[in-house]
């Protein structure tokens, strides 16, 4: 399942090769292999890494949590801050804002990019509306991050892609996981 990523202005920023592991109505689950393609600005290179990719529905932002190939140990977790995620059955886009938040297996968080999203708003002219929710966005997944809520936790890939196959029904408990269904 390609994951196509693209600027505000609409031009394509890299695609990404991953497997869909999981999905209900509030959440799809992707796993990127290591070796697996990353195509950006005519260059193709080959990501060492694996990933289990979260795009919860009605969401500002995706989380990626990286591991090592070989011991499956977490290397860290990524989030995307995004608008206008879309599934059409075969590929997964969305566009990038430029606001991340970087989050280590010790639970350290840190906010990337703040220069870039300010930057982009302007020469590009985010509606408020983008930047009021990609601002909401941040501090919910930042907020998740801070109460170790699945996925963030320092689990190896085994027991995080066990957690992620059984997403139908985590992904549906209120109050225990973060990334809830959004339609009940």
């Amino acid at each position: 399942m390609p994951i196509a990523v693209r600027k505000y202005d609409g031009h394509r920023r890299f695609v990404v090769e991953t497997t869909a592991l999981a999905a209900c109505p509030g959440l799809l689950v992707a796993r990127g292999e290591a070796g697996r393609r990353f195509s950006a600005a005519g260059e193709i290179r080959h990501l060492p890494t694996i990933t289990l990719e979260y795009f919860p529905a009605g969401r500002g932002y995706n989380i990626l949590s990286y591991y090592e190939a070989e011991s499956g140990a977490l290397l860290y977790h990524f989030c995307n801050v995004l608008a206008e995620a879309t599934w059409d059955g075969a590929t997964l886009a969305y566009i990038d804002l430029d606001l991340d938040l970087r989050v280590e297996p010790t639970g350290v968080a840190t906010i990337e990019d703040v220069g870039d999203f300010r930057r982009n708003a302007r020469r590009w002219r985010y509606p408020a509306t983008i930047r009021r929710d990609a601002v909401a966005a941040l501090r919910e997944v930042r907020s998740l991050a801070a109460r170790g809520v699945p996925p963030f936790t320092a689990a190896p890939l085994a027991v995080a892609a066990r957690r992620a196959d059984e997403v139908g029904q985590w992904a549906k408990r209120d109050g225990d996981v973060g990334l809830r269904d959004t339609e009940t």
